[in-house]
This record gives structure tokens, C-alpha cells and sequence, in this order.
């Protein structure tokens, strides 16, 4: 089995998982690494290594725990490809919460709040759809 590391960072992982579609891939790190209309964004270091296809959640946690990280990590896996790209996002402190979806365009402030502990995490998770998307807060 090939040994798998992440980039120590200072900035949120966002980890390629699906390798099968590029240019479903393209899309959703556009839609995740955009600058919104009010001048937003996500501020994530791309992981986009094939040692990581397939890989599970708890795989790339446990990965991302090992070396300095940010509160969250975003995981696109096949799922994530899909409709409005609902990446999983994976929540990195020791409490280990359950994940939840977010569409890419909202990644940046889960991101953004997050990691300067402006929100929590349960105020994300909480607002996620009944399909356990979070679609943002509106205007």
C-alpha cells in the first residue's frame, strides 16, 4: 500500500479523491476556489495527488492530523462532482464531529469562520438541508 501524506498547511485542504472525471473535477474547484460577488473565497491549499483516489474520510483526517493543519478540510469525492458540487467537509479538531456537505460556492465560510473560530461548527451543521447539504445562510 502506498504511503499517503499531506502538505502541512496553514490553510484548508481541499483533497481530490475522484480521479475519473477531470473535467467534472475542474468545475467543482472553480465553483470551491472562486471569489464570490462580494469579494469572498475560500482560502485552500489544493490537494490534487492520485495517491489519494478512493481514499476515505477518516483516511485523509487522520492524514491531515499529523502535520500542522486548519480547523476543516474539504474532501471532492465523486459525490462532490455532481448538481451544485456538494463537497464533504471534515471537521479537524479533537472532538471529531460528523461530516456534513456544503455546496462549493459556500465553502468559503465555513473556511473563512472557522478558522478564526468566528463561528462553530454546529452552527454549519445544524443550517445543512434535510438532505444534509449546507446551502449558506441567504442574504
Amino acid at each position: 500500500m502506498q504511503v499517503r501524506s499531506l502538505p502541512p498547511s496553514d490553510s484548508s485542504l481541499l483533497v481530490r479523491t475522484y480521479f475519473a472525471d477531470a473535467a467534472a473535477w475542474h468545475a467543482t474547484r472553480s465553483a470551491a476556489t472562486s471569489e464570490n460577488e462580494h469579494g469572498f473565497r475560500a482560502y485552500v491549499e489544493v490537494v490534487d495527488d492520485p495517491a489519494w483516489d478512493e481514499a476515505t474520510p477518516d483516511q485523509i483526517r487522520a492524514a491531515a492530523l499529523t502535520g500542522e493543519h486548519a480547523a476543516v478540510l474539504f474532501i471532492v469525492d465523486r459525490a462532490a462532482t455532481e448538481g451544485d458540487f456538494p463537497i464533504l467537509v471534515v471537521d479537524l479538531s479533537p472532538e471529531d464531529r460528523s461530516p456534513f456537505r456544503c455546496i462549493a460556492k459556500e465553502i468559503w465560510g465555513i473556511d473563512n469562520n472557522l478558522n478564526l473560530a468566528n463561528m462553530d461548527w454546529e452552527e454549519f451543521a445544524a443550517n445543512a438541508d434535510s438532505d444534509g447539504v449546507h446551502r449558506g445562510f441567504g442574504d
